[in-house]
């Protein structure tokens, strides 16, 4: 469906479920092209590690990384 072929660790499917969980339970995401998935919804394509599952992480780990690189530009 989104083409996605990086595999990804273990502690990083971890990683973004935590965030997901973290969350409030009425949080909707809107995956463009597709459609909104509630909570619930994010959480079970993480734990099927499908072709949403992938892309939610791609995201998650894209926003990390750029969040980092943006701090690293601010003074001290």
């Amino acid at each position: 469906m989104f083409g996605l072929s990086t595999e990804f660790s273990e502690d990083e499917w971890k990683i973004v479920r935590a965030r997901i969980e973290a969350m409030p339970n009425n949080m909707k995401l809107s995956i463009g092209g597709f459609r909104s998935l509630d909570k619930n919804e994010l959480l079970q394509h993480i734990d099927d590690k499908d072709e949403v599952g992938k892309l939610l992480v791609k995201v998650h780990f894209n926003y990390l990384r750029s969040f980092k690189e943006e701090a690293k530009t601010l003074p001290l």
